[in-house]
């Protein structure tokens, strides 16, 4: 592989938990890698792409990074906080609604003192080309402005997810286990492009599943095929950058980006009773559902081994709270 410069920014490398009570429960061996684990406030999948990306941005002597997202990125989140361990100003493209409540990822946003600017939903549509004007607005102020597309999801960012493979062999080496399926959510792309790409490179057998929070499969299959051909134009020139059939599994999107259900909300709820893992309401929560429908349609057989990719997002969980009295158990 043509390894570009990487700085390290997230706690590596992330745990794999066995959830023996539900594995009981299910006739099935659940694991979970615990990517939700690669920090404190800077936590989540995002950091092993901005590992990448922050060092091409400070390679190419940005002092300001520009990235979008909603209002409860976990990516702007990210990018807000690794940018300023970075030594770097922040701006974020923010869709949606002005948040009248600042909390969770909102919150540190204004905490790391990153710009905010909010865009209406058909502004957002057009979220790149805002970006592209603001860059060239800070250049003429004298700035050099890096432009970081939604969820760092580049070949460059996809490539923390080859190491994140890497890591799983390597765990399943030394635990003299291996996994039949691994599931991951699906929100841009770049994550499950890298683990396809880290699992040519390092010889993952299992069959990895990502499914889409928002879009549909049709959509995603085009965008992590352009992931796989960028990385293997740009740093593994023996990949083939092919999605294989039934890698992306619709229909757990729900009432859409960002919303949830009161029988979601419950399935956090009681999952955390459970197993003490904390799902979010974006992410981990919609992707553990279809986990769940798989294991129940007979896609493991009873005593396989699926492993879930836990990619953070507990900040997106507390704009949830005051739904979340409803849920408590008495």
């Amino acid at each position: 592989m043509n390894e570009p410069p990487r700085i390290e920014l997230a706690r590596l490398p992330t745990p794999i938990d066995h959830l023996q009570d539900l594995s009981r429960e299910l006739g099935v061996e659940i694991y979970v890698k615990r990517d939700d684990l690669t920090g404190a406030a800077l936590t989540g999948n995002k950091v092993r792409k901005l590992e990448y990306v922050l060092a091409h941005a400070l390679e190419v002597d940005a002092d300001i990074v520009l990235t979008c997202g909603s209002a409860q990125s976990n990516h702007c989140r990210a990018t807000a906080i690794a940018a300023r361990r970075s030594g770097l100003d922040v701006e974020l493209f923010l869709g949606g609604a002005r948040d009248a409540s600042v909390r969770g990822n909102l919150f540190l946003d204004l905490l790391m003192g990153a710009g905010i600017h909010h865009l209406s939903d058909e502004a957002f549509e057009e979220v790149d080309a805002h970006m592209a004007q603001r860059a060239e607005e800070l250049g003429a102020q004298g700035r050099d402005a890096f432009v970081i597309p939604e969820g760092a999801s580049t070949p460059l960012g996809a490539l923390g997810y080859v190491r994140c493979m890497k890591e799983i062999r390597n765990e399943e080496d030394e635990a003299d286990v291996s996994f039949d399926l691994l599931v991951v959510p699906v929100g841009s792309g770049g994550t499950l492009a890298g683990l396809l790409a880290g699992a040519q490179r390092y010889g993952f057998k299992g069959r990895i599943v990502g499914i889409p929070v928002c879009h549909d499969a049709e959509f995603f299959a085009t965008k992590v095929t352009t992931l796989l051909e960028g990385m293997r134009r740009d740093h593994l020139d023996d990949l083939d950058p092919v999605v294989p059939i039934g890698t992306l599994v619709d229909g757990f999107v729900g009432e859409g980006y960002g919303h949830a259900t009161f029988a979601e909300l419950e399935r956090i709820r009681d999952l955390a009773i459970l197993t003490g893992i904390i799902l979010d309401p974006v992410y981990t929560n919609k992707a553990f559902g279809a986990l769940l429908s798989l294991v129940r349609t007979g896609a493991l057989a009873p005593g396989q081994r699926a492993l879930f990719l836990h990619t953070g997002g507990l900040f997106g969980l507390f704009p949830y709270g005051d739904q979340m009295p409803h849920l408590m158990v008495p």
